[in-house]
Order: C-alpha cells, then sequence, then structure tokens
C-alpha cells in the first residue's frame, strides 16, 4: 500500500484514477499545469470499450442526457459517395454503447469529488529517484519533495516521461497534421461519417440533434500544409472538395475554436520506471483513428489503481505492467496501421485497393473494435 502519490494531469487518465484511489482509500495529489479555467472546445468519441470503462467507474451515469449514441457508422468518399455503412448495435456490440459528448462535459463528470485535489498552474521541473522514492520540485513548492509513487498522465508531450527519459527518443512523428473543432449544425439527421480523401479524410461524429465534432487530417510532406496560425485557411483549402455536409460545415467554423496538433505515438509503451508509472497517453499515446485514447487511459487507471490498493509499490507496479503491456502494444498496432498505407492513397490504384477493401471487409476501425471485443487477450 502506498502513503503518498502525486497524479501530474488532470486529464481523462489522471482524474481517472484519481477517481479509483479514492474508492481505495489512497491518499494522492493532483497537479495541472492548466488554469483551472482553462476548457477545450471540442469533442470525443468513445467506443465500446471506454464505455465499459465508465460503467465500471461509475460515470456514465453521471452523463445520461450529454451524449449522442450512434447506430451506425459510414465510410464515403469525398464526393459524399457511400463506400461502405456499418452496424453498431449487431454482434458483438448488440450489448454496448458507441458515444460521442463535449469534451468538457467527460472532464466535468470525471472531476466531481476531486475539485479540491486539483492544483492548477503548477507544472513539475525535475524529478530525481532514490532507493524507494521519487523526488520532485515543482512550481508550487508546498508540494517538493519525496513521494512513493509519481503518476504520470500528462499526456502525449508528458514533461514527466522527458525528464524521466531525458534524451532519448520517445515519440514518433507521423506527418500528419490534425484539426479538431465542434460546429453547430441544426437538426442535421447525420449518424457517425467517415469521409476519405487521398492523404487526408475528415470524420463526423454528431454530439447533439445540433452540433458536430470533427476530426480531420492530411499528410504533410505531400501537401503544402504547415502547422501554424491559420488553421482555418488551412482546413478550407484541405476539405473544399468535399461534399456531403462539408460546404455548410465549413461556413461555420471561422466562429468556432479549432485544436491543431501533429499526429504522434509513442516509439515503444513505457508503464514504469522505478518509482515512476505512466498511464494513458503518457504511456501508450497512439493514432487517434480507431478512438482508443479514452479507452486505454481509462483501464491503465483502473488496472494501477487497483494494484496499488492490494500490493506494495514495487510489485503494484509489475503487476501493472504485466496486466496492461501485451494489450496495449497490440492496441497500438491496431491503431497505427493505416498511417502504414497513407502514402500510397496519393494513387488512385492505392484508393482504389482501399475502398475495394473498406466494401467487402468492412471499415478498419470497426473491424478493429471487433478484435478488441472478442479476442481472447482482451477478454482476460
Amino acid at each position: 500500500m502506498t502513503s503518498k502519490i502525486l497524479i501530474v494531469g488532470a486529464g481523462i487518465a489522471g482524474l481517472s484514477i484519481a477517481q479509483w484511489l479514492s474508492r481505495f482509500g489512497l491518499d494522492f495529489e493532483i497537479v495541472e499545469k492548466r488554469s483551472s479555467e482553462t476548457v477545450a472546445h471540442t469533442g470525443i468519441v468513445l467506443p465500446f470499450n471506454a464505455v465499459r470503462e465508465l460503467k465500471d467507474l461509475g460515470m456514465l451515469g453521471r452523463l445520461e442526457g450529454q451524449y449522442f449514441q450512434a447506430s451506425t457508422i459510414t465510410y464515403s468518399k469525398v464526393t459524399g459517395k457511400m463506400i461502405k455503412v456499418a452496424s453498431l448495435t449487431e454482434p458483438p456490440f448488440e450489448n454496448d454503447q458507441f458515444i460521442a459528448l463535449k469534451r468538457k462535459d467527460l472532464d466535468s463528470a470525471l472531476l466531481e469529488g476531486l475539485e479540491r485535489k486539483v492544483r492548477y498552474n503548477t507544472e513539475i521541473l525535475t524529478v530525481e529517484h532514490s532507493d524507494d522514492a521519487v523526488n520532485i520540485t515543482c512550481t508550487n513548492e508546498l508540494l517538493n519533495g519525496a513521494y512513493d509513487l509519481l503518476i504520470a498522465a500528462d499526456g502525449i508531450n508528458s514533461l514527466v516521461r522527458q525528464k524521466n527519459y531525458e534524451g532519448q527518443e520517445m515519440l514518433t512523428d507521423h506527418n500528419v497534421i490534425g484539426w479538431r473543432f465542434v460546429v453547430p449544425y441544426p437538426e442535421h439527421t447525420l449518424q457517425p461519417l467517415h469521409m476519405i480523401g487521398q492523404t487526408d479524410l475528415l470524420t463526423i461524429y454528431p454530439l447533439s440533434d445540433d452540433a458536430l465534432y470533427c476530426y480531420g487530417h492530411v499528410y504533410e510532406d505531400l501537401n503544402d500544409i504547415t502547422l501554424g496560425e491559420n488553421a482555418r485557411e488551412n482546413i478550407k483549402k484541405v476539405f473544399s472538395g468535399y461534399g456531403g455536409p462539408i460546404p455548410y460545415i465549413l461556413s461555420q467554423i471561422d466562429d468556432v475554436e479549432i485544436l491543431t496538433s501533429r499526429l504522434k505515438s509513442v516509439v515503444k509503451p513505457c508503464f514504469f520506471d522505478r518509482r515512476v508509472a505512466f498511464v494513458g497517453d503518457a504511456a501508450n499515446g497512439c493514432s487517434p483513428l480507431i478512438q482508443q485514447g479514452a479507452a486505454m487511459a481509462l483501464a491503465d487507471s483502473r488496472c494501477l489503481a487497483d494494484a496499488l490498493a492490494m500490493q506494495n509499490v514495487e510489485q503494484a507496479l509489475i503487476t501493472y505492467q504485466a496486466r496492461r503491456e501485451r494489450k496495449v502494444e497490440r492496441t497500438i498496432r491496431f491503431a497505427n496501421a493505416p498511417l502504414s498505407h497513407l502514402q500510397n492513397m496519393q494513387s488512385w490504384v492505392g484508393r482504389g485497393i482501399r475502398d475495394l477493401k473498406i466494401r467487402a471487409v468492412g471499415p478498419p476501425d470497426v473491424n478493429a473494435w471487433k478484435k478488441l471485443a472478442t479476442d481472447r487477450l482482451f477478454l482476460s
């Protein structure tokens, strides 16, 4: 059992492990470099396994009425011509839910009851190991000192991971620029839609009857697009030739917040090093193409907290890695697989083969979800 735990990051991973630790009666502090007023006006997609984790955590009920439940997902060409429609209610998903909601609503649900535990505007400065503790300094001097365990839940660009593995290459940059935003779309009547072009795609997930969450990306090396302040211009440039609902969506983006990022993934998942544990994207960040970020963060948190409730720190960390390693590595392979074919999509032959495969065996994300739902590795 641990006596002093510091969680770095108040996102999905950090808040969910804090919820579990609270239930097990374990003490902790949470630090977050953002201000408490910072809210990301974007959406999040939670496939079946993320929803299962939320149910286990007792959080889904708190979100009642705040999410859209999808029943199908459609893949189409940029013109809007349908390639394939897949059901999200047939086996193996007949007892599951696929939902999308505003990210702030999910964060608010996970934060409930933890408000006094989060120290905002606090950033880790140093991380040093000793025989049976980890010593940290941060921008809040009251929290400086030795901890039995430091839990890094601070995202794909984890500062803790950078400091702990200083000088080591921990991330792969896939040369893909992505955008995320929410647009109003009154009475849209849409189900989730993936529109796939050459090295670009745009996915649309309803959040309600009058709002859509959009994620788009483009392969940087083959397009005259750079990461910068001109997100709206770049989005219009990349997706101006799209049909279906896209022209209306593009007409709405001048007044919405757009999050821009480079698509990165970990070179190799990291679970712990001495008294530092890694959860969520800090441990296993990968491509968002099968929406597994939240699911892995929630599963990591449950597994680590459960081990800490039953074992001493050293044994709990070994148990955590043993239970999660194979599952995480396989999930990352599923998530990153489409990226290996991205350059081939500039060829009409490559795109033709891709579309034929989707028609024959179904959308790649749905196929990956089916593997996650039925593979013995994930059922154990």
